[in-house]
């Protein structure tokens, strides 16, 4: 072929990704491999450079669209289309596109659709960005389609999707995928994974009278069938009211066409067609390896496939996996640890590795138990639940730490569905019960007879001689593999564990059990939460009272306000350092710093700038602490509250001896000396293991440095985008690491945009917790769940999105939403929309944005008015209006 102006399907595979675009590609991809994909031709990323050079446009677009904003895309959008609908199409250009519909045959209805080459990159979902003209008839009509096709590059969509996901406009090509038209009597969309609760073995399809333009642009409401993979049958239907449907013209175009009579309630598809529609989506998935979002049509009883891609909004699932028939359940360290947001790979294994968890388990074992999803730390928890006790003594504890998350478990474990999947093997505690005996020994012993005084003391000493240790430990060792060895030995907290519970454990157990006895005794809970406040030489409350001393020497210095109010951080400790005066200052912030500066936002990820490397969120609180509150006023609120526990103290036990004589008073008084004394230290380990946190990030950056001068990496921070395995390749392979860390950097982003769930099966089913509802709340909307989470904020009903604007923070209340809408997403915090299904335009926004989301809602818009407070319930589906 002496051009590649043009290619038929038959002759696209994979590597012409950058030829033909995404969706070019794919359909190349599904002919050559039999599926059944009405056929045509693309017009390739050679026709659009050509005709943009034969008509000179590169430098016009970049130089409208270089100052592109927020606030003017619109016009700059109709600008460059306006130029590229007027531009002539080349000769040659012209005749190749002619003479291939010729070959199909020039009098069939055509569909024209736009395929972006950046389309490939792996997580952007470009779904619905560019246009799509439908029954397109005639050369004049045909070479028009395929200009506007061009033309829709620069949508404002299309412009603020690249600015925002920092893609250059200019290396985005446009191809068009010209395809014979299938007038279809039912056309849908089939997911091979169920997109709302992310379950891998059940297929969902939404289907609707007429074209599928109907339902991706949000004005029908689909009947949903619900499909499950294993057993071949068909699991659950909604049959919705079709009011219209979207159908072709004689002579080209589209025409809405109202439903009325029996039609508008019947099922939409015959089970049988549902069948095998699902069969046949059960096989595109095999030969992707992966979940697909399918378009399909049915015309005549013939299924067509018009188009398959990934579907990018489903959260991982947890690796690696246990390869074994059972199911697997997984609850979320993340959410245990109050830090949702995704971690680098380095830091999830850093952080597995010190987790106290058996003595000589290999490290692939470990993380079978410790699987990573999504950027988060999954525990497969599915070997305890399978003795009823510790079943139920586990789901008590985590109640403590995230109720929703033991709500979700519990639901899950009375599913009888998971029962009879659920045959796991018992986990075997011995081991566990060998390493508990003697630390539960001493934790008995602390708790009744030693004296608690020393606990802080014997605390803080225990952590710098870990310290010391390790440091030597690793100083001895040889740079590289030797190096990354010791660091994983020491990382281990199983050794501390049994040396630090002792201490811990009376404190918890205390507070508990001291809980209990105010209930049980005086019928009240009021003075323990008073007595567990204010607890001296807590590490954490002694940072927060420290910063507000740093505050307060800040304040009386104008040049130390200065070098805050400098918005260099890096810089500042050396600046403050060379400040004239302010001698105590100096020193008092230097000992705070080599103290705590190894804390951070999210420090359970060792990738995150601890104070230390970059000081910013603290010089904010310090400053803010100036700005908001008095001199002094964080030490004397703290000396009350100390005031008031130990009263609160005097009071309880004075009131227990009154009622209930002197022995039960003296248990008291007990537990409240061991809760005093023992409690405190509970931020200690986590402490800790920040301050060996460091270390090792001290460490690993020596390497990085090493792995910068071979050429191995780019910049020191990217060794925190590889996992250990691959770090140790690279050090004894001299191999490079920069293409991994390019993937993980855009693997990072999209984990970004991902919810994560507190709990996940090994199917992939995300299990939502919600509190118990037994049916709606009374005055609750109810409609389809599509994109979890629960919101409560200001409602703003929108019915045209060109001349409203939303706050950030604000509910979106719309009738429908289509790729117009887009921008209005980025301050929305929940949406619900009158009509739509799992792939209306809106919910899958919302699912890449985490906004939580409740569609199909009659009359939403009527309903809900602006202004009003409401709760977005994308869990159990409903939305409540809470205050006028």
């Amino acid at each position: 072929m002496e051009n590649n102006y043009i290619l038929y399907f038959d002759e696209i595979d994979k590597k012409d990704l950058s030829l033909v675009g995404g969706k070019g590609a794919n359909l190349g991809e599904m002919t050559k491999a039999g599926f059944p994909v009405p056929f045509g031709f693309c017009v390739t990323t050679e026709s659009y450079k050509e005709f943009i050079n034969y008509n000179k446009l590169y430098d016009f677009i970049i130089e409208e669209i270089k100052d592109a904003n927020l606030e003017n895309i619109a016009t700059i959008g109709a600008k460059i289309r306006e130029k590229i609908e007027q531009a002539e199409m080349p000769k040659k250009v012209e005749e190749e596109i002619i003479k291939a519909a010729d070959k199909i045959g020039i009098d069939n209805y055509y569909a024209v659709r736009s395929s972006a080459t950046a389309e490939d990159l792996a997580f952007a979902s470009f779904a619905g960005q560019q246009d799509t003209y439908l029954n397109i008839k005639g050369k004049a009509s045909l070479i028009n389609s395929v200009r506007n096709c061009w033309a829709s590059l620069f949508t404002d969509r299309a412009i603020l999707y690249r600015l925002q996901n920092k893609i250059e406009h200019e290396k985005v090509h446009m191809s068009v995928v010209v395809q014979k038209m299938v007038l279809p009597d039912i056309a849908g969309i089939m997911f091979t994974a169920d997109p709302v609760s992310g379950h891998r073995g059940i297929i969902s399809i939404d289907a609707s009278f007429g074209l599928g333009e109907a339902l991706v642009s949000g004005l029908v409401s689909p009947d949903i069938y619900k499909f499950n993979k294993k057993k071949k049958e068909i699991i659950d239907k909604t049959i919705a009211e079709k009011k219209l449907a979207i159908m072709p013209i004689q002579g080209g175009g589209t025409k809405k066409v109202d439903i009325t009579g029996e039609k508008s309630t019947n099922q939409v598809m015959k089970d049988s067609e549902i069948k095998r529609l699902a069969e046949l989506g059960m096989k595109i998935e095999k030969h992707y390896g992966c979940p697909q979002d399918i378009e399909w049509c049915l015309e005549n009883g013939e299924l067509y496939i018009v188009q398959s891609r990934a579907i990018t909004s489903l959260f991982p699932l947890p690796t690696p996996n246990n390869n074994d028939d059972n199911a697997h359940v997984y609850i979320s360290i993340n959410h245990l640890q109050v830090m949702t947001d995704p971690m680098s790979p380095l830091g999830i294994d850093l952080y597995r590795d010190m987790l106290p968890f058996g003595k000589n388990i290999k490290r692939e074992e470990k993380y079978k138990i410790l699987a990573s999803a999504g950027g988060r730390i999954y525990a497969d928890v599915s070997g305890l639940m399978c003795s009823e006790r510790i079943k139920e003594k586990s789901l008590d504890l985590l109640k403590n730490a995230d109720a929703l998350m033991a709500e979700a478990l519990g639901e899950l474990l009375k599913r009888k569905d998971f029962e009879e999947k659920f045959r796991g093997k018992k986990t075997n505690i011995k081991p566990f019960l060998k390493y508990i005996a003697p630390v539960a020994v001493k934790v008995m012993k602390n708790l009744i007879f030693t004296n608690p005084e020393g606990t802080i003391e014997f605390m803080n000493n225990y952590i710098k001689q870990r310290e010391e240790d390790t440091l030597k430990t690793i100083l001895n060792a040889k740079q590289g593999a030797e190096r990354l060895n010791i660091i994983y030995e020491k990382a281990s907290l199983y050794e501390d564990a049994k040396k630090v519970i002792p201490y811990l454990a009376p404190g918890i157990i205390a507070f508990k059990l001291l809980e209990k006895l105010e209930m049980k005794l005086l019928g009240t809970n009021n003075y323990t939460n008073i007595i567990a406040k204010g607890l001296e030489g807590n590490i954490t409350t002694e940072m927060g009272l420290l910063t507000g001393d740093l505050a307060d020497m800040v304040r009386r210095s104008q040049s130390l306000i200065d070098e805050f109010e400098n918005e260099d951080y890096e810089t500042l400790a050396s600046r403050i350092n060379e400040v004239k005066g302010n001698e105590e200052f100096k020193i008092f912030f230097n000992d705070f710093i080599n103290m705590y500066g190894v804390r951070a936002s999210g420090e359970i990820d060792i990738a995150r700038d601890r104070w230390t490397e970059n000081p910013e969120p603290l010089v904010k609180s310090i400053l803010a602490t100036i700005k908001t509150s008095e001199e002094g006023a964080h030490r004397e609120e703290y000396k009350n509250t100390i005031k008031k526990a130990k009263a609160a103290t005097e009071n309880m036990i004075e009131e227990i001896q009154k009622k209930h004589g002197k022995i039960k008073a003296k248990v008291a008084k007990r537990l409240i000396f061991v809760l005093r004394n023992s409690f405190p230290i509970r931020e200690h380990h986590k402490f800790m293991m920040m301050r060996l946190c460091m270390i090792f990030k001290k460490e690993l950056l020596k390497e990085a440095e090493n792995l910068v001068a071979k050429g191995n990496l780019n910049e020191e921070k990217d060794i925190f985008y590889v996992n250990f395995s691959e770090l140790y390749r690279a050090i004894e392979n001299n191999e490079s690491l920069k293409t991994i860390v390019e993937q993980r950097k855009e693997e990072y982003e999209h984990y970004k945009k991902l919810n994560a769930p507190r709990v996940i099966t090994s199917e992939g089913e995300e299990i939502k917790g919600g509190y118990k509802i037994g049916n709606l709340p009374k005055g609750a909307l109810p409609g389809i769940p599509v994109s979890s989470g629960v919101i409560e904020g200001i409602a703003k009903v929108i019915t045209d999105p060109s001349k409203a604007a939303l706050n950030k923070g604000e509910i979106l209340v719309a009738p429908f939403t289509d790729p117009g809408w887009t921008p209005l997403f980025i301050n929305a915090a929940g949406l619900v929309m009158e009509v739509g299904g799992l792939l209306t335009h809106g919910t899958v926004v919302a699912r890449e944005y985490g906004i939580p989301a409740v569609v199909g809602i009659s009359e939403a818009t009527q309903k809900i008015k602006t202004g009003q407070k409401i709760r977005v319930d994308g869990n159990n589906g409903y939305v409540m209006v809470i205050e006028e």
